[in-house]
């Protein structure tokens, strides 16, 4: 007597199937050839499904970052050449800003060695700062200076974001787009040019801007 291979039930020497479980008992028939575990076959699914996974999310993350848009304020922005930003948290700096006719001027030369600045209204109608830095591409933007969800009046700079001095929330420095909390309470930009270095707010934007809360 013998033992089948894949059942363990007890066979005649010269039987050619199992009389219980009906498999071949010769050499290299099926019961040579067991399928299988299930088990082994969930855990190689489950590593295709993750690996599956991963590759989506990573060219998800190339799409959004190739295809990423400006905000559509700063879609119309100025570039400016500006050496590439220092490593690490750049905090902002509060400069001095004057009227001229009928804009609000501050020097480009402060937006560029500083990156991020701050400057009052000086007409006094605007009772927050405004914004202006450049993106790690060397885009200017202008902006009001507060975020109405956590009544922040002030930003900093790190890598490719902007983030809130006063709150975990950080947004795209060129697309705004937020990354922790405050999808909608960025700081609002605003339009602004460039003329003999110098950079110029309409006024009568600056008057016209409501809070969004």
């Amino acid at each position: 007597m013998r033992r089948c291979p894949v059942c363990g039930s007890e066979t005649a020497e010269d039987a050619a199937v199992c009389p219980v479980c009906g498999s071949s008992s010769s050499e290299g028939g099926a019961a040579g050839n067991p399928a299988a575990p299930a088990g082994t076959r969930l855990r190689s699914w489950v590593t295709k499904g993750v690996l599956a996974l991963v590759l989506c999310s990573g060219l998800w993350l190339f799409y959004r970052e190739a295809f990423r848009r400006y905000a559509p304020v700063i879609a119309d922005q100025p570039d400016v050449e500006a050496p590439a930003p220092p490593p690490g948290k750049i905090e902002s700096t509060m400069i001095e800003a004057r009227v001229d006719g009928n804009a609000i001027v501050i020097p480009l030369r402060a937006v560029v060695e500083r990156r991020i600045v701050r400057f009052a209204d000086p007409t006094g109608t605007l009772g927050v700062p405004l914004l202006a830095y450049l993106t790690p591409s060397g885009r200017l933007v202008t902006a009001v200076s507060i975020s109405e969800n956590c009544r922040s009046d002030d930003f900093y700079l790190e890598g490719e974001d902007i983030h809130c001095a006063h709150c975990p929330s950080y947004w795209n420095a060129s697309s705004l787009e937020a990354y922790a909390c405050c999808q909608r309470y960025y700081p609002d930009p605003l339009p602004s040019t460039v003329s003999n270095g110098q950079v110029r707010i309409l006024a009568d934007v600056v008057r016209r801007w409501k809070p969004r809360s």
